[in-house]
């Protein structure tokens, strides 16, 4: 099972890197960096629905410096370029049918991912109150 997880991001850093060539490790980390703060924020919200508490009043600055910090911490864990350039040898001679099954599967999760701020709530919202 881990094995076909791991397997799987490569495959979703080698899509996203090849979406664009237009500065394609920069478009790795921002999508990178957005899945994870949907995990973030959606794993926040069910926390704050099991063992109900405030938020922390923070002004704009307080966000920005944590929304930096965040992004920082990503950009230390997951920017490998050298690392990604092995992912790529791993699929570069992908068959058009395993290409499209792969990106079927590399959008769906994308947009499912990101969308967890929406779908949490509405789950919670109909099925537990």
């Amino acid at each position: 099972m881990i094995s076909k997880i791991q397997k799987f991001y490569r495959y979703f850093v080698y899509r996203i890197y090849h979406v664009n060539n237009h500065e394609p490790e920069i478009n790795v980390m921002v999508i990178l960096g957005m899945i994870h703060g949907s995990y973030v924020l959606s794993c926040l919200f069910i926390l704050s629905i099991i063992f109900p508490f405030d938020y922390p009043d923070l002004d704009k600055s307080e966000v920005y410096i944590l929304a930096l910090l965040f992004f920082a911490t990503q950009f230390l864990i997951f920017f490998r370029p050298s690392k990604w350039k092995t992912y790529f040898k791993e699929f570069e001679n992908e068959s058009k049918e395993e290409r499209r099954k792969g990106s079927f599967l590399v959008w769906g999760y994308l947009i499912f991912s990101l969308s967890l701020q929406i779908l949490i709530p509405v789950i919670l919202d109909a099925f537990f109150r």
